[in-house]
């Protein structure tokens, strides 16, 4: 018995490490020192001044002791970066591991293909295109943390511990300070355990849907105090800092709630159609597609079917609630439910073939799973290579930036402390010849949160801003639409830097 168990801590233990060395394969390019406009600001603040500028008020306490920790160990930033998503992917690695553990326990494959498949589909529902954003920003492991924790309370609700739901409170209450748009991710993982479990439950229906939807009640009053406590820490943080940042939408009138209607439409068409350019056009819902056509094949209960579309349901929903309340743009990490979907699907899939003899169906679902693995983790990999080639731009933009007024220093003798910038008629989100891939790719030296402060950072000096002059304006900027970065939009003038950003 003894020996059994060393094998199977052994098998679990080479598992793991199998997951962490995949991993570290498809995002080692985020391996290296790379930016997103956070960076350019938390060099400009520092460790201490950046998170009470930023993650107090928005609730995030974990990140903020990270970055005070750091400041007092004065960890060069490039180590901090490059350290926090080494942490940030051993993270998502072990995330996998337990979501691949958890469905494994259920399903209780006894075919190594099976297994393969499960681990497969686990991928591509933890690490899909918009958990790359939890790997962007500064404080990258936080965040991947906030994604263990919900996979770690999912773990907590199968094992049925005693305490359990004051246990999975805890542990969702340190996902959502850790980053609240994580969260949305809990009722995914919740749901679609449930419809496995329903599955492969050889129990009455009636009996098991009493208990999905009961304990679905239960979940949800804890997501929701959860979500209530981080709103009151939000407004207490915000107090106390004094600050006037308010992101809520105020919609006063029915008007405006259709005005944001239309908005949120539009936002949905980039996150669900086109995935904001990560992946192919549509790629979601030929997935579903295909997904629901294979539920039919495979002879499915309506009753799991109904739970499947209940499932979709949900993803939208909280997708979609949150801007109506918020002042959110199109952002990846924030609609993680939407890109889950693909491999929550394949898992449904998976668990009904195993009740089901159908050999030629089984075979087209593992090839299924196999092709979406290639098609998920070959993107994975563009999109990170895609975001350091838009940092290679930027870079060299910051260059020709810093050259150019180190010349007009020289030749004027005039020492520039000042900068002020606008747009032109059309301004740019992304450089020429780069993908449009949200924050992964949007030029830092464009933002209007961002600007300044990689203005400072490439120029080397910490530059007062500044508000345009009328008559610089008027007289060399008014009109003009650039296409690309020229040394034209770069206006001198005393002890000030225009720049027409386009």
């Amino acid at each position: 018995m003894l020996e059994k168990l060393k094998q199977l801590n052994k098998q679990n233990v080479i598992r793991y490490f199998i997951i962490l060395g995949i991993t570290i394969l498809f995002c080692q390019n985020f391996l290296q020192m790379h930016y997103s406009s956070d960076t350019y600001v938390l060099y400009d603040l520092g460790y201490m001044e950046y998170p009470s500028k930023y993650f107090l008020l928005d609730g995030r306490l974990i990140s903020t002791i990270v970055c005070y920790l750091a400041g007092i160990l004065n960890i060069p930033i490039p180590a901090y970066i490059i350290g926090m998503d080494i942490i940030g992917i051993i993270f998502i690695a072990t995330a996998i591991y337990l979501i691949n553990q958890i469905i494994e326990d259920i399903i209780k494959p006894k075919k190594n293909i099976l297994k393969l498949m499960i681990l497969a589909s686990c991928f591509i529902l933890i690490l899909n295109q918009f958990t790359l954003e939890y790997l962007l920003f500064p404080e990258s492991a936080v965040m991947c943390l906030g994604v263990l924790l919900n996979v770690i309370a999912t773990k907590l609700m199968v094992n049925n511990p005693k305490h359990k739901y004051i246990k999975i409170f805890f542990v969702l209450l340190g996902a959502v300070f850790c980053y609240q748009g994580v969260l949305n991710m809990f009722p995914v993982f919740a749901i679609l355990i449930y419809i496995v479990k329903q599955i492969v439950d050889t129990r009455e229906y009636k009996i098991k849907e009493k208990e999905f939807f009961i304990e679905m009640i239960k979940l949800t009053i804890i997501v929701v105090i959860v979500l209530s406590i981080c709103m009151v820490a939000i407004q207490i943080g915000t107090k106390l800092l004094n600050s006037n940042q308010d992101r809520m939408m105020h919609l006063v009138d029915m008007e405006a709630v259709l005005l944001r209607g239309e908005t949120v439409l539009e936002y949905l068409d980039e996150l669900w159609n086109t995935t904001m350019h990560m992946l192919p056009d549509n790629t979601n819902t030929i997935v579903l597609i295909i997904s629901f056509i294979t539920m039919v094949i495979l002879k499915t209960k309506k009753e799991i079917i109904m739970q499947y579309i209940l499932l979709i349901m949900v993803s939208f929903i909280i997708c979609i609630v949150p801007m109506f309340i918020f002042n959110t743009g199109i952002c990846g990490r924030v609609n993680e439910p939407l890109t889950m979907l693909w491999g929550a699907s394949q898992i449904i899939l998976l668990a009904q073939s195993t009740i089901v003899n159908k050999e030629k169906t089984t075979k087209f679902i593992y090839s299924f799973i196999i092709v979406s693995f290639i098609i998920n983790n070959i993107f994975i990999m563009q999109n990170i290579t895609e975001h350091i080639a838009s940092n290679r731009v930027e870079e060299n933009m910051g260059k020709t930036i810093k050259y150019t007024l180190e010349q007009y220093e020289q030749q004027t003798g005039n020492m520039i402390t000042k900068f002020a910038y606008c747009y032109d008629q059309n301004p740019q989100q992304y450089a020429v010849g780069i993908r449009p891939i949200g924050s992964l790719t949007e030029r830092k030296l464009a933002c209007s949160w961002s600007i300044s402060e990689a203005i400072n950072f490439y120029c080397n000096r910490k530059l007062e801003p500044v508000r345009m002059s009328t008559k610089i304006y008027s007289e060399k900027m008014i009109y003009k639409d650039y296409k690309e970065f020229s040394e034209e939009q770069l206006i001198f003038d005393g002890d000030t830097l225009y720049i027409l950003v386009y």
